[in-house]
């Protein structure tokens, strides 16, 4: 990803994750809300250098998207909390209270060591399905293993946990956290193949 597809990326995270449980928790079930903070919120500055951001691309239109950041840095500090705070009280307004409690009840499960936190994953609505999550996310888990890091993410859609497994991922813990069934999900780096 470059800078110039940013706007492209977070109306695609924004449409994507209009029906995501957990944004439609924060924003009490308004769809068009949930769009427009989830592409407002994307838009944030990675928190640090140490992050990785991919783009699948079909006839010149982004279509796909999965930013990832690497430990420590996947989780803000309160320096950090309190600089965007601003910022995060324009996109979310009413809803902030319910996203910073989301998000520090997802931060409780961190693992505490050396791994890549990944999301958000987003593919453009109508080609859902087609493979474009699943290219992105194996493009990315290559790069990790072949950095040696495990990966972490979480997801609170059931489809997903499914996907996540298909590419050595395993629920490690779970928590419902304003009623959404959120799993948290771990994946080893795997064994060097023998030669």
């Amino acid at each position: 990803m470059v800078t110039e597809d940013m706007a492209a990326v977070c109306e695609l995270i924004g449409a994507a994750f209009a029906d995501n449980p957990s944004t439609l928790a924060n924003v009490r079930g308004d769809r068009a809300r949930a769009r427009r903070v989830m592409r407002e919120a994307s838009g944030w500055p990675s928190s640090a250098a140490r992050s990785s951001a991919l783009v699948a691309v079909q006839a010149d239109q982004i279509v796909g998207a999965l930013n990832a950041a690497q430990w420590p840095h996947c989780q803000m500090g309160i320096a950090q909390k309190i600089k965007t705070a601003p910022s995060m009280a324009r996109i979310w307004t009413t809803a902030l209270p319910r996203a910073f409690t989301m998000m520090r009840k997802r931060e409780a499960h961190d693992p505490g060591q050396a791994h890549w936190h990944i999301g958000p994953i987003g593919v453009r609505r109508g080609l859902q399905g087609h493979g474009i999550g699943k290219a992105l996310l194996a493009t990315f888990l290559a790069t990790a293993d072949e950095q040696g890091l495990p990966a972490f993410l979480e997801t609170d859609v059931d489809r997903n946990v499914t996907l996540y497994e298909k590419f050595g991922f395993a629920v490690t813990s779970r928590e419902d956290i304003a009623g959404v069934d959120t799993r948290f999900m771990w994946r080893d780096t795997p064994a060097p193949a023998n030669s």
